[in-house]
């Protein structure tokens, strides 16, 4: 599905959201909150609590026509109830960063990449996550197989032109730290390595 304009995103951003209902219960451990001392450079020992959670993988698709696959997600605890994000999730048992980042691409939005290019790592809330967010650029992207989204999770996969990414940034649609953060990344390796060229003339081959 490729998305041109704002209006087709409003639709399925309003189709996809999550809202509300029944009373708030206490979680069933997702995550594992921690308290640990730490030893500060004044000699003080401070406390802190933290969520330790698994590592995650995001990743910057762009398929061979160079459009950008993004998902509209279900996020039930965002005040929209439904966010643009890139394609994004945790590693499993046993699992390395770069096959994580292919398995959740193709897991959430079918698409499998013909090349990928690590992007370094980045803090997604140091002050209450330990874990750090690795970042892959995924080039050559084409669709080849079936969505297979886990339990629990709802989203619908979509193209968008590179041209059109700024926009959503500077009008409120990307709001997920991580994409933003990744997207960022994936512009500047981008600008460094095909300056010289058209935009994406190479990148998408």
């Amino acid at each position: 599905m490729i998305v041109n304009t704002k209006q087709e995103l409003d639709a399925l951003l309003e189709y996809c959201k999550a809202k509300p209902h029944g009373e708030i219960k206490n979680g069933e451990g997702f995550y594992t909150i921690k308290s640990r001392q730490f030893l500060f450079p004044n000699g003080t020992l401070q406390t802190r609590e933290y969520i330790d959670k698994k590592k995650a993988t995001v990743v910057v698709p762009i398929t061979n026509s160079g459009n950008v696959v993004l998902v509209v997600q279900t996020v039930a605890l965002s005040k929209e109830g439904a966010l643009l994000e890139l394609p994004a999730g945790y590693w499993e048992l046993g699992e390395k960063s770069e096959e994580a980042g292919i398995r959740e691409l193709a897991e959430e939005t079918g698409y499998a990449p013909t090349k990928l290019i690590s992007l370094g790592s980045h803090y997604q809330d140091p002050g209450s996550i330990r874990q750090d967010v690795d970042v892959f650029l995924a080039l050559g992207c084409q669709k080849r197989y079936e969505q297979k989204l886990d339990k629990g999770e709802f989203m619908k996969g979509i193209e968008v032109p590179y041209s059109f990414l700024s926009e959503l940034v500077e009008d409120g649609y990307l709001k997920d730290a991580n994409s933003y953060i990744a997207l960022a990344k994936a512009h500047r390796y981008i600008q460094k390595h095909y300056q010289k060229e058209r935009p994406l003339e190479k990148v998408k081959k």
